[in-house]
């Protein structure tokens, strides 16, 4: 009978600590998450758009707020992969030394993944996107510097799974000599 009472209790803590853990953890729109999932998030992010719109033709659901957009394309209701592009924000480009951008990879998403791209390898760069491999994702990055025709610049990040790293720097290779769309 004690070891009974011991072994329940055990298992009421073990579920109670992983229970506290959920409830901690705050949802993100990474690769692997349901959609549900995040669609919640973003209500509760002071960063992000509260709702997010769904484009058929893109399986992507999109939203800005001020000057941040976020995208997630989800492929049967599964993030495929996530991003985050900030328009008119000079400090902000998204490499791993610049600070404004790291601090906002961790006010979105944790310290997980801002130190997972602060880490990461650059593994190539393909005419303006840089390609990183991080521990727990791979990253692709965009910066479009302002002109006198088009003065707002923007700088993008794209958190992809690291298994389709390769076939997102395949297909960058074959948009540089070959018509694609974008």
């Amino acid at each position: 009978m004690i070891k009974s009472n011991k072994s329940n209790f055990l298992n009421i803590v073990i579920l109670s600590v992983i229970g506290v853990n959920f409830a901690l953890t705050p949802a993100k729109a990474l690769p692997g998450q349901n959609i549900q999932t995040v669609l919640q998030w973003v209500k509760t992010s002071p960063l992000l758009p509260a709702k997010l719109e769904y484009g058929h033709e893109t399986l992507t659901y999109y939203g800005t707020k001020k000057n941040l957009t976020l995208h997630v394309t989800v492929d049967q209701q599964i993030v495929s992969s996530e991003g985050i592009s900030v328009d008119g924000e000079s400090k902000i480009k998204f490499t791993r030394k610049n600070s404004p951008a790291v601090k906002l990879l961790h006010d979105i998403y944790g310290s997980q993944i801002a130190n997972d791209f602060k880490n990461a390898r650059q593994v190539i760069t393909i005419a303006d996107h840089q390609f990183y491999r991080g521990r727990r994702f791979a990253y692709i990055t965009f910066d479009l510097a302002g002109t006198a025709d088009a003065p707002t610049s923007n700088s993008s990040l794209k958190i992809i799974p690291l298994n389709l790293l390769q076939t997102e720097i395949n297909s960058a290779k074959y948009c540089q000599t070959h018509q694609c769309d974008i």
